[in-house]
């Protein structure tokens, strides 16, 4: 669900929250278990996640930090709604979303190489950050 559409229907607007399917991948077998783990009820989860009621803000921050996952995937949003000042960003991010879980390690390896070559550039060179990336 999308901001636009609860705008359209907010007072029965539910987010389709992906809770039971991020609890188990994080490793947690059950509901209980994982409710030990926030400090409610697990009443209380057990709510949430068959969606008869919904989260406040921060209790979503807190399943979401518990969860290691964004708010945008805790809400099922699977399209990114902003824009990219440099579009290439988002040719990046939309092949980033298609890799392996071996290969999104080793992207970021490759990322956190080619940042490491321009620091050592910025600090041989003299150079800017800003001055790299006029060059690039």
């Amino acid at each position: 669900m999308y901001y636009s559409d609860m705008r359209n229907n907010p007072k029965g607007a539910k987010m389709e929250l992906k809770l039971m399917q991020l609890r188990k991948a994080a490793g947690y077998k059950n509901r209980d278990d994982f409710a030990a783990v926030l400090g409610v009820n697990p009443r209380t989860y057990k709510t949430w996640e068959t969606g008869a009621r919904n989260m406040s803000f921060p209790q979503a921050c807190m399943v979401a930090d518990a969860l290691h996952c964004s708010l945008d995937e805790l809400a099922g949003r699977v399209e990114f709604v902003g824009s990219f000042s440099d579009q290439r960003q988002a040719v990046m991010n939309e092949d980033y979303a298609h890799l392996s879980d071996a290969g999104k390690d080793a992207a970021a390896g490759a990322v956190r190489g080619i940042r490491a070559s321009e620091g050592a550039r910025v600090q041989t060179a003299g150079l800017e950050d800003h001055q790299i990336a006029a060059s690039a």
